[in-house]
């Protein structure tokens, strides 16, 4: 008997007991249904935080600041000490040129750059109307983003500017498309000087709904600049050099090992390091503790159908005796009957993994669309359950095996099997 025919026999002994075995598969139906919603959910949330981590910076960005006074630490508030200064500095420290060129010395970083704040009175569109308008230049591996056009080039000498998405309309238009090429005016003003000047600049693009962003636009290099050399209009060349904080790139693995090993390496000379994930790290893993714990609901479904895959097996064992008897007696070895029982549980899990994965797909669909016109209509670019191939067939190949080892003890036994008293089973 061949491979093959031990396939089809074991296709056509499943159809014996179809009320059985159907409820064999519903219970693989829903473990299936339930690992692959969470861990749909799962990778359509992570995708978003990634999406929100690049409007940020990339992965290798670090951000350096100047060490601050704290009040305490992780292990309580700082103790009082008579006779010393024990408040807190409210003045925010600042960085140098002579800081970032100490910084670009800091082994295991490069490309130390100050990080640039405009700041900016008011924006107008198509509309007449004045709008506060808060903006962010761009940044080494940011990525934001996209709902329509593309982020401002840094590569471009013309001003440009991502408008956040609660821009478009405010400014007279009637969707991202249509703001797309259009020309804005920026309004900005030096603190010293006090005079105000008009900016114009072109929208090449608007971004979706950002959790980070908070609102703020992105511009490109050359119009961060030109706002820059008007906010800076008239102060001492000394304050044009202090800086809130620089943006680096950190070198070589990525480790945990490393990146706190450089982190201490800035400490010692007094800065203090910040990574994208150090920001939203905490969102990703509380996201991915809830959907672990949904998981095991899933898993425990499994556990409790492959039980189900068990009994099924061996009342089938118990039901074919005889026949069992019968083809061993015609020269079957135990080995093929082991197979074929195999091929039997094996196919239940299959079954069970694709109609629930099938169910899982359709309800994901529904969720979203459901998602999309209420609780996340504000979250532009967020889909929530997202599905895919490589998991997908993951979540089969598991099943199929947790099928295939619950089926090996009824297997075994059918394979053991004394011919002569089997065919003597009434």
């Amino acid at each position: 008997m061949k491979l093959k025919d031990l396939l089809v026999s074991a296709c056509s002994n499943l159809g014996r007991s179809k009320g059985r075995t159907a409820l064999t598969i519903v219970a693989i139906v829903i473990g299936a249904f339930t690992i692959a919603l969470t861990t749909g959910i799962n990778i359509g949330v992570n995708d978003y935080i990634d999406k929100q981590i690049n409007g940020v910076g990339g992965e290798r960005q670090l951000i350096i600041y100047p060490k601050q006074e704290q009040f305490g630490s992780d292990d309580g508030p700082a103790v009082y000490q008579e006779g010393k200064s024990n408040a807190a500095s409210t003045e925010q420290a600042t960085l140098t040129d002579t800081d970032i060129t100490a910084l670009k010395d800091v082994k295991g970083i490069k490309n130390v750059k100050p990080l640039i704040y405009v700041s900016t009175d008011y924006i107008s569109g198509a509309a007449a109307d004045k709008y506060v308008f808060s903006s962010a230049p761009n940044m080494d591996q940011m990525k934001i983003d996209i709902d329509q056009g593309r982020q401002a080039s840094d590569k471009s000498a013309e001003y440009e500017v991502t408008l956040a998405p609660e821009y478009v309309k405010a400014l007279g238009y009637h969707s991202s498309k249509e703001a797309v090429g259009k020309q804005v005016e920026i309004g900005v003003t030096s603190p010293a000087t006090q005079e105000q000047q008009v900016v114009k600049a072109t929208v090449v693009g608007v971004a979706n709904d950002s959790l980070i962003q908070g609102g703020r636009s992105l511009i490109n290099v050359a119009l961060a600049d030109k706002l820059l050399s008007i906010n800076q209009a008239g102060m001492p060349d000394t304050m044009k050099t202090e800086y809130m904080a620089a943006v680096s790139e950190m070198t070589g693995e990525l480790s945990e090992e490393r990146i706190g090993s450089l982190k201490k390496r800035i400490d010692k000379i007094g800065y203090q390091g910040q990574t994208v994930d150090d920001e939203i790290g905490m969102i990703r893993s509380v996201i991915n503790a809830i959907t672990s714990v949904l998981t095991m609901f899933g898993a425990i479904a499994l556990f409790a159908a492959s039980f189900g895959i068990i009994n099924t097996l061996y009342m089938s064992v118990q039901e074919r005796t005889r026949e069992i008897g019968l083809m061993k007696a015609m020269g079957l070895s135990g080995g093929k009957i082991f197979t074929m029982f195999s091929f039997e549980a094996t196919l239940i899990g299959l079954l069970g993994s694709l109609f629930g994965i099938g169910l899982a797909v359709m309800a994901g669909g529904l969720i979203n669309q459901i998602a999309m016109e209420s609780f996340l209509s504000s979250l532009t670019g967020f889909t929530l359950i997202q599905f895919s191939l490589p998991t997908s067939g993951v979540i089969i190949l598991i099943i199929s095996g947790i099928a295939f080892l619950s089926g090996t003890l009824p297997a075994s036994r059918a394979a053991k099997q004394d011919p002569i008293e089997a065919l003597r089973y009434e």
